[in-house]
């Protein structure tokens, strides 16, 4: 739980502020930061790894497979289209040559961008010149946060259908050295379904629908081959070993000698590593050994390297990964998360806003006249959005809408809650974390996944907020919500870290209070 927010981006919803709108910074559909699943590293342009002319899907969807006729292969190619394009899941991931979302939605590749700047060359001063200095800095000081995630380009080669989908019902942590977790989602259970079918689309592999209720799922499945010898397993362990596997993967809790990451030139790479404990249920059986062998004859591209087994030593590796027995601990029961004791000092605004609300909470929860608003505000991500925005005082005590349409304060307790709703989702979040943050060597059955009714823990997907942040915002919360003592921000500047922010009237008190019908004077022009 004690995580440190290094980080100004929330995962997946990330308006990239007036910063990253200057010149030079530019999606890539296939850029560096965005690794294939099973992989560790990504195609890159710069790789020699060639782009095709046509995408994938367009390619795919135009020609039949040996799983599927033309026509159904199209329809469920555009089927899965559209439910990613719904739920903007290219804000984050590059998927088959889909079009992306585009600035200022698109994540990843800005924040590699940043980090690439250099100062003294043309890029890193033209947006010093633009934004300031400190605040590029301010910036590339504090990225952490979603510089490397899974490219889902052509998944289907590797995954199974069903656990994909079965995924996207429950996501959980997969990659133990990435703080970065897949966030709740709203799809349903046709949406999953289409998303499914789509990566088995591209990959021309069968998919199988779920069994309806009182039916049978699929034809009879050839009877199993009986399980390896445990001789044969402790076989395959010892070339998992001895081929320097465990450098960046993760076997459920086995103790392999190595622990992943632990080596420095591979930590990079082995965030994106996933824990192989479920490969038995994950990867396609018929795909394991030619990606153990050679993974780039299954994925053009990956960076996973190719090993020196023969086809012996990549069958003695895949029995040891399929039938290992991993003694999974049971998932940790569930307890109310602690809530520390606020902060021993008065805190003012500018600091809640500096270290809490500004530096996380903001990039889902924006202002109306941001270029993008935020799914917190006016939706995103599949989610319809709460009209509560964090960039200015008067914004943050406006509140958020309810189910009803009403709004009501998130810094004030609501009738029948204990307490208020911004504290209430922040330690959701550390009792989430618990599923979508599993440590090495603490690897666990998962918790009970939440119902779609279920309060969302914030930030969506990042680690929870460290004690001492929480107890600034209780603080300020028990000192009555102060507002700011001096104009910040910068005139003219009306998306970003820089937009103008000041006193307001009624300048003191956590309860509701909407915007001021007349302006005040370091308003944004033209803001309601």
């Amino acid at each position: 739980m004690g995580r440190r927010h290094v980080c100004d981006l929330g995962w997946k919803t990330l308006a990239l502020l007036g910063l990253l709108l200057a010149p030079g910074c530019k999606r890539s559909s296939h850029h560096p930061s965005r690794s294939p699943d099973a992989a560790v590293a990504t195609s890159r342009p710069d790789a020699g790894v060639p782009v095709a002319a046509t995408p994938a899907w367009q390619l795919a969807a135009a020609s039949a497979g040996q799983h599927w006729t033309q026509p159904e292969r199209a329809q469920a190619i555009e089927a899965g289209r559209l439910v990613v394009e719904r739920h903007q899941c290219t804000r984050c991931h590059s998927i088959d040559g889909l079009p992306g979302v585009g600035r200022p939605h698109d994540c990843v590749s800005c924040h590699v961008f940043l980090k690439s700047l250099t100062p003294g060359e043309r890029r890193y001063e033209d947006i010093a010149q633009h934004n300031g200095r400190d605040v590029l800095e301010r910036y590339r000081a504090n990225l952490r946060h979603l510089m490397r995630v899974p490219d889902l380009s052509a998944v289907g080669r590797r995954l199974r259908p069903t656990w994909i989908e079965d995924y996207l019902a429950a996501p959980f942590d997969l990659r133990p050295l990435l703080e970065d977790s897949m966030l709740r989602n709203r799809l349903d259970a046709a949406e999953r379904s289409a998303i499914a079918r789509y990566f088995a689309a591209i990959a021309d592999v069968p998919y199988a629908a779920p069994a309806a209720p009182g039916g049978s799922a699929t034809p009879a499945a050839t009877p199993a081959a009986p399980p390896p010898t445990p001789e044969r397993i402790a076989a395959g362990r010892a070339r998992f070993v001895a081929f320097g596997c465990p450098r960046c993967h993760a076997v459920g809790n086995l103790a392999l000698g190595t622990t992943p990451g632990s080596d420095e030139p591979t930590q990079e790479g082995a965030l994106l590593a996933p824990n192989l404990r479920f490969v038995r249920e994950r990867v396609r059986p018929e795909i394991l050994i030619d990606w153990i062998l050679d993974p780039t004859r299954v994925l053009p591209g990956t960076a996973m390297p190719r090993s020196d087994a023969t086809r012996g030593d990549a069958e003695l590796i895949a029995d040891f990964l399929r039938f290992v027995d991993l003694e999974v601990p049971a998932a940790p029961a569930l307890a109310t998360p602690a809530l520390p004791p606020p902060a021993r000092d008065p805190v003012s605004w500018a600091e809640v806003k500096e270290r809490v609300l500004g530096r996380v909470c903001v990039h889902c929860h924006m202002n109306d006249h941001e270029k993008d608003q935020g799914a917190g505000n006016t939706g995103g991500l599949g989610f319809a959005g709460v009209g509560l925005s964090f960039r200015t005082y008067e914004r943050t005590v406006a509140g958020a809408r309810g189910l009803d349409g009403t709004r009501h304060s998130v810094l004030t307790t609501l009738p029948g809650e204990p307490r208020p709703r911004i504290i209430t989702a922040l330690l959701q979040r550390r009792d989430e974390a618990r599923r979508d943050h599993v440590a090495l060597g603490d690897d666990h059955a998962r918790p009970p996944y939440p119902g779609p009714d279920h309060l969302l823990g914030m930030p969506l997907g990042l680690p929870p907020l460290p004690d001492d942040e929480i107890a600034l915002l209780l603080r300020w919360l028990a000192d009555g919500c102060p507002g700011p003592t001096a104009v910040t921000g910068r005139e003219g500047f009306s998306d970003g870290y820089l937009v103008p922010d000041g006193p307001i009237a009624v300048n003191q008190g956590c309860t509701l209070r909407a915007p001021a019908a007349t302006r005040p004077a370091w308003a944004v022009a033209g803001t309601p």
